[in-house]
């Protein structure tokens, strides 16, 4: 086992947000469908950019039914990892549930948080797809 002052910083970081969403993961369809937001959001926020992606999120998050859950628990995950880098101050329940002042205060840095969230979200669908196997019919 390797040290625990040996693991840098940003991976403990990644690996504490994930078992926190990993938690509250309770009903088992759940886990593969996070598992392909994972896959197919970064790619969303490579070709649309972060605050569009981001808008399409929040859209589907309060979409309400059982498909809103897993863009719930990654647009938790998202907010999770800015917060901790000090880009959202506030409680991560309001600004989850202000999708709009969220959006709001993400747009003018956004070009400084994309990079920064790039290596997270990275991580965060590697241990996704180390937890959960493919829904039926998702191409590995």
């Amino acid at each position: 086992m390797v040290p625990d002052d040996k693991i840098p910083k940003p991976i403990e970081l990644v690996v504490d947000i994930f078992l926190k969403i990993k938690s509250e993961v309770e009903d088992k369809s759940i886990g593969p469908k996070l598992r392909q937001r994972a896959r197919e959001i970064p790619e969303l926020i490579e070709s649309m950019g972060l605050i569009p992606a981001l808008s399409y999120c929040f859209a589907k998050a309060n979409s309400g039914g059982k498909e809103a859950e897993p863009y719930k628990l990654y647009i938790r995950a998202i907010l999770e990892y800015l917060n901790s880098l000090k880009f959202l101050e506030e409680d991560l329940e309001s600004v989850f549930n202000n999708s709009v002042e969220t959006i709001k205060k993400l747009y003018p840095i956004s070009s400084v948080v994309t990079p920064l969230l790039r290596p997270f979200l990275i991580e965060f669908k590697r241990l996704c797809e180390a937890t959960w196997k493919p829904e039926k019919g998702e191409r590995i």
